[in-house]
């Protein structure tokens, strides 16, 4: 099993600030000489993020030093989840191959539900049994996630959300409203399937899929092809700073690398 950057922070994995940059697989260089070339990196293109963290305990601390030390610094890979990516892909669009659909269920897509999601899915469960659409994730499960969907439905009914085999079931309404859950998903199973249940003759209308590592929802991300995990990420440095800055509370910063060709 590929180890997971720890959760810390509380019930987040990361504070703000955090800076994602995109490093290409080039650079432009300039010769004593005056001339211009270009040179290919060996790394190619790959995303570096900085992560700020204050306020840890000393046992969240002590969590992040021992990860650091037992990854080598930056020798060993990890598996690493996008804080400013959804970890689900295609959250608009549930009739991509990546979501698995019951076969009872009917999905269709239309333009501009709500303010800053660009396409709705209707989904109808024409059938006498529950219908089922899910993605799967290929993160730990033994952390905490979250699932939210903003949803409303003309005939009103239910949609459970799940986190693996955990559950919570809500109310529909004919007014958007944002539907949120968090759960540690556990099993035996390396992965975390994350599915939206409709019960028999239900409907409903999405504007948006989110799902994050944490038990703290933030705000609706857009994907498209990519889901937000990332599976061979390192630390970039060998060290790792960590600061006191009270009695009891402390800093630290970490730089994490991962190649975008994943």
């Amino acid at each position: 099993m590929t180890p997971t950057f720890p959760l810390v922070a509380t019930a987040v994995n990361f504070q703000l600030p955090v800076r994602r940059l995109w490093k290409p697989a080039q650079e432009l260089l300039l010769t004593p000489s005056g001339t211009w070339y270009m040179r290919t990196l060996p790394t190619g293109e790959y995303y570096e993020w900085h992560l700020q963290f204050a306020g840890l305990t000393w046992e969240e601390t002590q969590a992040l030093i021992t990860f650091h030390t037992d990854m080598m610094g930056a020798y060993h890979c990890f598996r690493f989840c996008d804080p400013l990516r959804n970890l689900l892909a295609w959250s608009e669009d549930q009739t991509q191959s990546v979501w698995a659909t019951s076969s009872n269920l009917i999905v269709s897509l239309f333009p501009s539900p709500t303010a800053d999601v660009m396409q709705g899915a209707q989904i109808v469960n024409q059938s006498n049994t529950e219908g089922l659409i899910s993605q799967s994730v290929g993160c730990a499960p033994t952390f905490p996630y979250s699932i939210a969907t903003t949803v409303r439905s003309s005939r009103g009914g239910a949609i459970g959300l799940l986190i693996g085999s955990q559950r919570r079931d809500f109310t529909l309404g004919t007014t958007w409203q944002t539907m949120t859950f968090s759960a540690v998903p556990g099993g035996t199973i390396d992965q975390v399937t994350f599915t939206l249940a409709l019960p028999a003759g239900g409907e409903c209308e999405l504007a948006g899929v989110q799902a994050d590592f944490g038990a703290v929802i933030p705000e609706y991300k857009r994907s498209e092809e990519r889901q937000g995990l990332f599976t061979k990420a390192r630390f970039k440095h060998d060290e790792l700073i960590v600061s006191c800055t009270e009695a009891g509370l402390f800093s630290a910063v970490v730089t994490v690398i991962a190649s975008a060709e994943e």
